[in-house]
């Protein structure tokens, strides 16, 4: 396992929602800003008529934020994960997406959670009743480069072991360096299976803890199969989802897990997967108010972030740095599970002159000034850098790295941008605006 760290500033990048846009002072720029405003209403209005209600209360995730940077627990590249101890190196390339990969054999399942998502991927139906060929689709998908990262998941893997042992023995032998992991609930676990999956390669195996239902027993038997599965496996965590409502469990699973020597734990925001919305609401839970920070179609299945998920996986990380526990901790919320698709999309755009690809989200970054900020900005540059920036109509598009030498202006667009590619070719498409001031943007820190 491997560290990654960034400091905790604050990002100075106004979102802009309803209440945000009468910041806005150019009229140009708060009817472009509106539009991303009037979608996003939009697409809530329908989220609610699945059933589920919204949080309206505000986030404290920034106060726990703050918190937290006092502490030993630190912020991932890009600032969507957090982590006490160690983060696994699939997880860090998990990021990207480059170089790994993550397949299934069956989406059938031993257990029905009302929160799984499994529902949501393409072709449900037809996996939980046919096995996909998992060797072959890794093969397919080899750009040539191979593998730094493999993974078998589900459904339950273990539904089917001979598949799962001959995957990690295919996997060893085909792409001998990559990290091999296995995702399971460990109902299925045996002594035999873990020695069998080690001996094959195996060098991870993620259980999931079910605390929802069942109760202490529940968790004592899978414990009993995460000790199992540490005399056999190199590395051993649990990844779960936190529940609002059960981070004094939690913290007991923490200590029990801390007892019995397991490596570390990926707790996961909460997710709505779509589906068995009058279930979450019976059970109190709400959807944060604002589930994506960038509004897109996101091919990942996973669903919309619950309230009070984030806020008590905090709490948690707050507790093992406390508490000083040898288990590592990795906070994995719904936006670090979205980089890796638009790393994809945009990664290998070629970029004008004006265009950034932020390291941190990968979205393609433009600032824009309009009408008379325009007038200004293109002056401005027209001494520095001639050349870099772009007039169309009545806002001028320049590379961000410009917007913090600008003076007399208060304020400047900043676009995300995604590359998306059709039948007859690719092009970049615009998906939300932000608001900047230059006296306080930070081009190292807000890109």
């Amino acid at each position: 396992m491997s560290a990654i760290t960034q400091g905790a500033r604050h990002p100075m990048v106004t979102d802009i929602s309803r209440a945000t846009l009468g910041l806005i002072q150019g009229r140009r720029f708060k009817q472009d800003a509106a539009r991303y405003v009037d979608s996003y209403e939009k697409f809530m209005a329908r989220v609610v008529e699945l059933g589920i209600g919204v949080d309206e209360e505000p986030p404290t995730s920034g106060r726990n934020e703050y918190r937290l940077s006092a502490t030993e627990v630190h912020k991932g590249i890009g600032g969507k994960n957090w982590y006490y101890g160690t983060v696994s190196p699939a997880c860090i390339d998990c990021r990207t997406g480059a170089c790994s990969k993550t397949v299934f054999h069956t989406l059938a399942c031993n257990r029905d959670c009302f929160f799984c998502a499994n529902r949501n991927q393409a072709e449900y139906g037809h996996f939980t009743k046919s096995v996909n060929d998992a060797e072959k689709e890794l093969e397919q998908a080899d750009s040539g480069s191979g593998y730094t990262s493999l993974a078998l998941t589900g459904g339950e893997p273990l539904l089917f072991p001979e598949k799962a042992l001959s995957f990690f023995q295919f996997a060893a032998e085909r792409y001998p360096g990559a990290h091999k992991r296995l995702y399971t609930n460990g109902d299925l676990l045996t002594d035999e299976r873990a020695a069998q999956l080690a001996e094959a390669g195996l060098n991870e195996i993620r259980i999931s803890v079910k605390i929802d239902a069942g109760g202490e027993a529940a968790m004592a038997s899978t414990l009993e199969k995460l000790s199992l599965a540490k005399r056999h496996i190199p590395s051993v965590l649990v990844e779960m989802p936190v529940i609002p409502g059960t981070v004094e469990t939690m913290k007991r699973l923490f200590l029990s897990l801390e007892d019995r020597g397991i490596d570390g734990i990926n707790i996961l925001e909460f997710l709505y997967p779509w589906t068995n919305g009058a279930d979450y609401a019976a059970q109190g839970h709400k959807l944060k108010k604002k589930p994506y920070r960038v509004l897109y179609s996101y091919n990942y299945a996973g669903g919309l972030p619950i309230a009070g998920s984030e806020d008590a996986c905090f709490e948690l990380l707050e507790f093992a740095a406390a508490k000083r526990l040898k288990l590592n901790v990795h906070y994995c919320s719904l936006e670090n599970k979205l980089t890796a698709q638009i790393y994809h999309q945009n990664a290998t755009a070629r970029l004008m002159p004006h265009e950034v690809l932020s390291d941190k989200d990968f979205f393609i970054k433009i600032a824009r000034a309009y009408n008379t900020n325009a007038k200004k900005v293109k002056k401005y540059l027209d001494k520095v850098a001639p050349g870099s920036y772009q007039l169309a109509g009545d806002y001028l598009e320049f590379h961000p790295r410009h917007i913090s030498g600008l003076t007399g202006i208060d304020e400047i667009a900043l676009t995300c941008n995604v590359v998306e590619r059709t039948n007859n070719g690719s092009q970049m498409r615009e998906i939300k605006i932000d608001l900047v001031t230059p006296a306080t943007f930070d081009y190292a820190s807000d890109i």
